[in-house]
């Protein structure tokens, strides 16, 4: 069942789908129109599961749903009708390897070791900002989705 954003628990897991360039404006209304069919049809166990979604930047896709109320099998039957939807409107998703960094402004994309290197070459400092996709529900999304690097778990990765 839709609900409201600000009428989920700050609990409500959430899965996060990187798309590869930022949506035409053309598409995100056919996307806003499928990802809310999704959620008003989104069933577990024969009960309907309190769910939203956020896009984001043109680029991220995030799905939130009560999680003690989702069961394994209605979470892979929701990714593969977001996959399924995806495809139709020739929407291509990044890897979850891809990092989303902030350059002026603007989204880019890189690779864990890219990122370190330019660090090691000034070109980013731990003080970058950058997408937090390992956040897990609602509150983490509200108080974390975007981190410097010094506050990500990209700082283990740098000396």
């Amino acid at each position: 069942m839709y609900l409201k954003f600000e009428n989920l628990s700050q609990d409500a897991r959430c899965w996060i789908y990187i798309l590869k360039s930022p949506l035409k404006k053309a598409l995100v209304k056919e996307l806003n129109f499928e990802l809310k069919k999704i959620c008003e049809n989104w069933i577990s166990h024969g009960k309907n599961i309190n769910s939203n979604y956020n896009i984001i930047d043109k680029q991220f896709i995030i799905l939130f749903a009560e999680e003690n109320e989702v069961s394994g099998c209605s979470i892979d039957a929701t990714n593969n009708e977001m996959i399924r939807i995806l495809n139709v409107l020739g929407i291509s998703l990044n890897p979850n390897s891809k990092i989303g960094i902030f350059k002026k402004d603007k989204i880019e994309f890189y690779d864990k070791n890219e990122i370190i290197d330019l660090i090691k070459k000034n070109e980013f400092s731990l003080s970058t900002i950058m997408i937090n996709t390992t956040i897990k529900n609602k509150n983490e999304f509200e108080n974390s989705w975007k981190i410097q690097i010094k506050d990500s778990w990209l700082k283990n990765f740098i000396r």
